[in-house]
């Protein structure tokens, strides 16, 4: 009896095509937003937690905080203490933490500004090359994802040495070396508080629009700036002070470490180290911290918006319980004649409840379809814009484009429900005809 109600219910649907059309419209509509709009949520969130994550999601940063004052009465006469060579975070305390945890920890990613300068050619006056000078560290180029075009990278052998060599951009040296092979050659840098510094380039790294920021087209190719990177320990020494620590710093981790336990084993290795210092501490965090609270926010958004458009089931609903009663009223002698051969007032009711199931899971599955090949495309028109409008952050944007399981699941599920609820007045209607006065309509 089920399955016959079934193909009953089906072939009324089909033999009405545009009424069950336009019926199920408000189903249609309301599916395919919900689906739609959770698809772009949840694209949202997997394209910034993958993005992130490719740039540094796998890092904690972390810098030396001073320890505030408890009580109002210390507040009153406190002022920020002033840091000492002790107080920075040494090497030998980062060599001790990947030392401690050699299975979360790998390297620190530093960097300490030299300052401006020019490069000039001695034996061309007119030939010159505008920096920027950084000291790093040797995980540097792997935490900012620079990509080296020839030589080597920094050592650690050259920063413990305080070695005068250096990094430069692939641009700097098509400006300045023209053809010539830069690596092992010595450049002269003028710098803008009249020190002279002379490095010996053992490498060259491919600039990244993305990471320095957009080229400015209206300065000459020659006069626009690059950074000269070189280790960080020389960048200490020739900025003449007694430091030799990090202030502000980021620790790579493993591709297997745990970022939140990573994070708390970092603090509780530093609350120990700095146990008798009383004037400062270290503090440390991660982006997936960052990334919880964007979700959160993405997630209550979406929830929101999706509420929203899900009302359209409800008109739908409305629409299918109008079409019924229609359909009900059209079909008064034929109810009649079933009930004079015996069908029984729940055979009725469970006939027209079952209809309008069929008629709006019909509308949820259309919905379905509509909604994720929308998705689909609008992911396609993202990638289009991304590569054609900002081409230079295409390798750092890792788009995912996918409609939300349960939110098709779900979206099913409400569909047969609102079937259920605006179709059942109209069965119950149908069920509790006279058969008398069924058989006598006209």
């Amino acid at each position: 009896m089920f399955f016959e109600n079934i193909k009953e219910a089906v072939t009324s649907i089909f033999s009405n095509k545009m009424r069950s059309i336009l019926t199920m419209l408000g189903i249609i509509i309301g599916v395919s937003s919900v689906i739609i709009i959770t698809t772009i949520g949840g694209s949202i969130q997997s394209t910034l937690t993958s993005t992130l994550n490719s740039l540094g999601g796998n890092t904690v940063s972390a810098y030396v905080e001073a320890r505030y004052p408890e009580s109002d009465e210390e507040w009153a006469t406190w002022t920020y203490p002033e840091m000492q060579e002790e107080d920075y975070v040494s090497q030998e305390m980062i060599d001790g933490l990947v030392e401690a945890y050699p299975d979360e920890v790998r390297g620190i990613a530093a960097q300490a500004y030299l300052g401006d300068g020019q490069a000039k050619d001695d034996k061309d006056s007119d030939n010159y090359a505008n920096l920027s000078m950084a000291g790093v560290t040797p995980e540097y180029i792997e935490y900012m994802k620079l990509e080296l075009k020839a030589g080597r990278n920094l050592t650690s052998e050259d920063n413990k040495g305080k070695k005068k060599v250096c990094l430069v951009a692939d641009t700097m040296v098509d400006n300045y070396f023209g053809s010539e092979n830069p690596i092992g050659k010595k450049i002269s840098v003028s710098s803008s508080d009249g020190s002279y510094y002379d490095f010996v380039i053992v490498g060259v790294y491919v600039y990244n629009q993305a990471l320095f920021g957009q080229v400015d087209t209206s300065i000459p190719a020659k006069d626009r700036s690059t950074q000269l990177m070189l280790p960080i320990q020389t960048c200490f020494k020739l900025q003449g002070n007694n430091q030799s620590g990090y202030e502000y710093f980021n620790l790579l981790l493993t591709p297997l470490a745990d970022v939140e336990k990573a994070t708390q084993d970092i603090l509780t290795y530093f609350e120990e180290v700095y146990a008798s210092n009383e004037k400062f501490h270290i503090y440390a965090y991660n982006m997936a911290s960052n990334m919880g609270m964007i979700n959160t926010v993405i997630n209550v958004i979406t929830i929101a918006v999706s509420g929203i458009a899900a009302i359209s089931l409800i008109v739908g609903g409305v629409g299918v319980m109008n079409i019924m009663l229609v359909s009900i009223t059209e079909r008064t002698k034929e109810i009649g004649v079933r009930m004079a051969l015996g069908a029984k007032r729940i055979t009725i009711k469970m006939q027209f409840v079952i209809e309008a199931i069929v008629l709006c899971l019909f509308g949820g599955i259309i919905g379905i379809l509509i909604g994720v090949g929308i998705g689909a495309l609008l992911g396609q028109v993202a990638g289009f814009i991304i590569q054609n409008m900002y081409a230079e952050y295409s390798n750092y944007i890792i788009m995912e484009i996918h409609p939300s399981v349960t939110a098709i699941l779900l979206s099913l599920f409400f569909s047969m429900l609102t079937g259920v609820f605006f179709g059942y007045y109209p069965a119950n209607k149908a069920s509790k005809m006279e058969v008398i006065d069924a058989l006598r309509y006209e």
